[in-house]
């Protein structure tokens, strides 16, 4: 029988330090020590579980539990992104990614709620506001998704008249369902490198700006604020599911070539500016051979046949378990 290896972990944050007092803004507080152990050693991968009782109430005041007990692995954040964070449980948003992961085990709440709840917890927690933009993005748009929907459905509650006759009536009731919307597609290994392209373009340009701009597109910059961070999300997480995705290149806006490993490594666009759009090259075969991974680029439909040497998948694979079909 194999050892079960378990790392006990205990992370103290009181109520008082989760408020950043030298910003305007509040994002909520966690009200107990986040206490648990960690199982290395499960599968598929390693597991978190909580020893006691873990919350956090959002700046609405509305409560978010993660019971005593509870295991998770950070399946809500998307794999890919595993290769650039490290992993779900490195770093101060821990505390965020362990309620975001119940939540999107149990689907008690949308998942645009439970998305910026975990904005909300990584911002309460001193993750750097650039940074929780950019992992807000990545779960919105590569993460699960659902919808909570009020459906009809007919129940028949019966009594017994006597030992041989019971008396039935159907009623209609309303019941909340669970809707669960197909993820993208990240085993394909196009449509990988292209979000691990854009997903590294948005990183940089948000860091660049120090989190006042998301994205570049072809009208311009796009400002970095929840309302636009989750607009973004909604579009490219549609055009990433898209079967005509060949077709709408050009919506991808600025892209980044990417030999980056973690979120530590990033490095701001060069000379601390944010490229244009127009300003930028379309990737060719000779851009492709002139390869610089501090260089921004756009796309073409043609440019499809290069796109795969710009990113290093076996590198991605490695560090995120993902699978990539190859083509």
């Amino acid at each position: 029988m194999g050892i079960i290896f378990k790392r006990t972990f205990i992370l103290i944050i009181t109520a008082m330090c989760s408020f950043d007092a030298s910003s305007d803004e509040y994002f909520g507080r966690f009200l107990d020590k986040l206490k648990g152990v960690f199982i290395s050693d499960a599968k598929p991968r390693p597991q978190f579980k909580t020893e006691q009782d873990f919350r956090f109430e959002d700046p609405n005041g509305l409560l978010w539990l993660t019971p005593s007990g509870t295991h998770v692995d950070g399946a809500s954040i998307p794999q890919f992104f595993w290769s650039i964070i490290g992993g779900p449980f490195e770093g101060s948003y821990i505390n965020a990614s362990v309620i975001h992961d119940h939540y999107c085990r149990t689907k008690e709440r949308t998942a645009h709620d439970t998305h910026r709840n975990f904005y909300y917890g990584m911002r309460a927690s001193n993750v750097p506001e650039w940074k929780a933009e950019l992992m807000h993005w990545a779960v919105s748009t590569f993460g699960p998704s659902w919808k909570l929907e009020k459906r009809v459905v007919m129940s028949q509650k019966c009594i017994n008249i006597d030992v041989n006759t019971k008396k039935c009536k159907t009623t209609p009731t309303i019941k909340m369902i669970t809707v669960s919307e197909p993820p993208v597609d990240l085993s394909n290994p196009e449509v990988l490198a292209l979000a691990i392209s854009k997903t590294n373009a948005i990183a940089r340009t948000l860091l660049t700006s120090k989190g006042k701009v998301l994205d570049i597109s072809q009208s311009g910059k796009i400002d970095a604020n929840i309302a636009s961070l989750e607009a973004s999300a909604a579009k490219y997480r549609k055009l990433f599911k898209s079967d005509n995705l060949i077709m709408q290149t050009k919506s991808l806006g600025l892209l980044s070539q990417t030999s980056k490993t973690s979120l530590a490594s990033i490095q701001p666009w060069e000379n601390n500016k944010i490229p244009s759009y127009t300003e930028t090259k379309v990737l060719t075969h000779q851009f492709s051979l002139e390869r610089n991974s501090e260089m921004p680029f756009r796309i073409e439909a043609v440019s499809l046949d290069f796109i795969l040497d710009n990113v290093d998948l076996h590198s991605v694979e490695a560090n995120s378990h993902i699978q990539v079909h190859n083509k």
